[in-house]
């Protein structure tokens, strides 16, 4: 399997949302294991059912469909993990066992440091 990639996204405007759910995508498609951690507007947006909101008018035009539903395909079928730490779910306000529900773990920011151990890391 490919190497460990951890995207980490807290910009909570849509394109940054898209570039780092298309690269996301992109690597775990390329066989890469695939982490992309939330924080702040991003991961408000996520555990809020919003993370589709604010595409440009242009997005139709390019076929960009949701964002949401990408991920879940991604997910489901190429092992990408959707997670956040503990800490950033309580600096969000959020309730934890609603964000729980959302993610596929809350993972400690060592330990999605760790995952991205001899990988790549990219933030947004």
């Amino acid at each position: 399997m490919g190497v460990p990639v951890l995207v980490m996204l807290r910009s909570g405007d849509w394109r940054s949302r898209h570039q780092a759910v298309s690269l996301a995508l992109t690597a775990a498609a390329l066989g890469d294991r695939v982490v992309l951690a939330l924080s702040g507007p991003a991961l408000r947006a996520w555990v809020a059912g919003r993370f589709d909101e604010g595409a440009p008018p242009e997005a139709a035009g390019a076929r960009v469909g949701s964002l949401a539903a990408m991920l879940a395909e991604g997910r489901q079928g190429l092992g990408l993990q959707v997670v956040a730490c503990a800490t950033e779910v309580q600096l969000a306000s959020l309730d934890p066992e609603r964000a729980r529900e959302a993610l596929d773990g809350l993972r400690s920011l060592p330990e999605q440091w760790g995952h991205a151990s001899g990988g790549r890391v990219v933030a947004f």
